[in-house]
């Protein structure tokens, strides 16, 4: 088996990138890093840089240099992650892919494969926009593929079941468009450099982390 990768996750939102991280990190031992989620968490506690979060409040986006100096500051420059890691979500667009190889390199590192967990983006789209969940027990359902026994309540507790803002379908496709143009350039980028493992996120997860793991274990 491979030790101490260091692996970014490509794909839609949706894909199933997220799970397959997990996957990854629990079977190779190496912590795993959402930058979306600690983004998110930042900013529900008031705890982004205040430069940072007056871009956001303007309707502006993020710098990558912003990005790249929160990402190294929590997460790649602590000692747990000098050893392997799971990026998800980072980096975004090529200068940050830059980045992290220029960063990864001035500490005698590379990066190991970039995984790119591949969906049409009508099937991401009904997997977040079909997406319910119950704020009482945490279940969730899919009104296209796991309903609930009763319509718009929780099949464990009976509570009514909600849509998160950001599954609404208006913000989905806008999501979405805007992930697959940034997705095209990163696997062209990590394609040129041999790096890319494609995989189909259409498969059951346990089947996609099947083939993830033999490309680690057993590239050609």
């Amino acid at each position: 088996m491979m030790q101490h990768p260091r692996i970014i996750l490509l794909g839609l939102p949706g894909s199933g990138k997220g799970t397959q991280g997990a996957l990854i990190a629990q079977t190779y031992g190496v912590p795993t890093f959402s930058s979306g989620e600690y983004f998110r968490n930042l900013r529900r506690e008031g705890k982004l840089p205040a430069e940072v979060a007056a871009k956001i409040n303007a309707g502006g986006l993020v710098s990558d240099e912003d990005v790249n100096i929160i990402v190294v500051e929590s997460f790649l420059s602590t000692q747990e992650a000098q050893a392997g890691f799971v990026l998800d979500g980072y980096p975004r667009t090529v200068a940050q892919a830059a980045f992290l190889d220029e960063y990864l390199t001035k500490q005698n590192l590379s990066l190991t494969a970039a995984v790119y967990v591949d969906l049409q983006v009508e099937t991401a789209f009904r997997r977040i926009s079909g997406r319910r969940i119950c704020p009482s027990d945490g279940s969730v359902y899919n009104v296209y593929y796991s309903q609930p026994e009763r319509e718009g309540f929780c099949s464990l507790c009976g509570a009514p079941l909600i849509q998160r803002e950001d599954d609404r379908e208006e913000s989905v496709r806008t999501r979405m468009s805007t992930y697959e143009a940034m997705t095209k350039t990163l696997t062209v980028y990590y394609g040129d450099q041999g790096k890319l493992i494609t995989v189909d996120g259409a498969s059951a997860p346990d089947v996609v982390f099947a083939r993830i793991q033999k490309a680690l274990d057993d590239p050609a």
